[in-house]
């Protein structure tokens, strides 16, 4: 007992016990408190209370977790208005999160624009962003198209006269005393609006390519933490980076395998189902609209012959004979997102825990119990948005021209121009005997 004793006091004269001590350590994820202490103060083992407190934790992150998926395929069965509208609200939140870091009330009571100045900030860059968006969504719809064609035709350049505008704000509120923090304030600015909002306006442009090219990679990255989660939970014996002390190896090879294995049977569940893997008609479609279209060929199966190697030992395995196999070629480069997935994503999170870090906080937030603030949700999300964007673009799309695409141009063209262009149209048609005399008769009438 005096042992113990000696190494209370002794632990109490370093200031080792000392609550900003233990709220240091329990910041940086070291909640281990000097044994016999802690041991002697609360009467129970300290390895009792973590247990029971890592399931209570586990039990509320897998109640919400299960909310937040539930919510998550509401808003995709409601189409892509509302998976517009929900990425909106999720960019907004993140940079206030992201934002609030930086923030210091009592100098900020000084500079009384501060806040306001962030907001337009990101008020300036979502009109150019989602102006390009709605933009696209209107080639669908040419006559709206064409009454809003003066503002499309100078979005660009009334999207920098507002953020010049917030520029010269910014430079007019310099006070001197407060020029190292209104500087950092002004980068902090720029940095959140591009690795939040800018990253993040990737899966708006995934939509349009198909809702399974938002749905897809989202997916991906909420498995791989699940079952990241799962695996460290229960089998986590070795730490896999500094910056995050509670992943582990173990985690982070078990859920990349799960993620390859989920996101090659989802993508030939999801292939045949023309909601997700057409390109939206229009924003106010729903999982329960008729849509048609021509799928692009990687969702269609095609056989492929096996290597000898592998057909000898599948009919030592199965007792028959297998040649061929048939799959989707959607599902081989559903193999490289779900690696990516699986092994670059999670640095997003390690870099959001170096955040953290240097802002000495455990989370973003407390806006999801259990799991924290929405950016510790999302942290992966974003740079996984670019690669799948980046991988579409890359080998996926096809190069087509749609009707919207070519009436867009049509309507850039002086009046002479497009009264040529529509002779030469007319003018080919005939010659090729696609458009009838009888046609032509009647547009001249109509004409006259």
């Amino acid at each position: 007992m005096r042992k113990v004793a000696k190494k209370s006091s002794a632990a109490s004269l370093r200031g080792e016990n000392s609550p900003a001590k233990v709220r240091q350590r329990k910041i940086h994820g070291d909640t281990k408190e000097t044994g016999d202490a802690a041991e002697e103060e609360t009467g129970r083992s300290v390895p009792q209370e973590d247990s029971k407190k890592r399931w209570r934790n586990w039990r509320q992150r897998t109640v919400f977790t299960f909310v937040m998926i539930g919510g998550f395929f509401t808003v995709i069965a409601l189409g892509p208005l509302s998976i517009m509208l929900m990425v909106l609200c999720l960019q907004v939140m993140i940079y206030r999160e992201v934002i609030s870091l930086s923030s210091v009330p009592k100098k900020e009571r000084d500079l009384p624009w501060a806040r306001a100045m962030n907001a337009y900030f990101l008020g300036c860059l979502e009109y150019y962003l989602y102006g390009q968006n709605m933009h696209r969504a209107l080639k669908r719809h040419p006559w709206l198209e064409a009454h809003l064609q003066p503002v499309f035709a100078h979005h660009t350049f009334i999207s920098f006269s507002m953020y010049l505008v917030g520029f010269v704000w910014f430079v007019g509120t310099l006070r001197k005393g407060y020029y190292r923090f209104q500087m950092g304030q002004f980068a902090w600015t720029h940095m959140a609006l591009a690795l939040v909002v800018m990253q993040s306006q990737f899966m708006i442009e995934n939509i349009f390519e198909g809702i399974f090219w938002f749905f897809l990679p989202i997916a991906l990255v909420i498995v791989n933490d699940i079952f990241a989660y799962v695996f460290g939970f229960f089998f986590g014996r070795h730490q896999l980076i500094e910056l995050s002390p509670k992943k582990t190896w173990e985690g982070y090879i078990g859920g990349g395998l799960m993620t390859m294995v989920f996101g090659f049977v989802l993508t030939a569940l999801l292939s045949d189902w023309k909601f997700v893997v057409c390109p939206p008609p229009n924003l106010h479609m729903t999982a329960f609209s008729d849509v048609q279209c021509d799928v692009n060929p990687v969702f269609v199966p095609r056989d492929y012959r096996l290597p000898a190697a592998v057909m000898a030992f599948l009919e030592v395995l199965l007792r028959r004979s297998i040649t061929t196999v048939t799959i989707r070629p959607v599902q081989f480069h559903s193999l490289a997102i779900s690696a990516f997935a699986s092994l670059i994503a999670p640095f997003g999170g390690f870099f959001a825990s170096g955040v953290k870090r240097a802002f000495n906080i455990k989370d973003f937030g407390n806006s999801i119990p259990g799991h924290g603030g929405v950016t510790d949700r999302f942290d992966c999300q974003f740079i996984m948005a670019a690669f799948s964007h980046t991988y579409y673009s890359s080998f996926i799309r096809m190069s087509t021209v749609t009707v919207g695409s070519l009436f867009s141009s049509f309507l850039v063209l002086n009046s002479d121009k497009q009264l040529e262009l529509y002779q030469s149209i007319q003018e080919f048609l005939q010659s090729s005997g696609s458009l009838a005399p009888s046609a032509i008769a009647a547009m001249s009438e109509t004409a006259v």
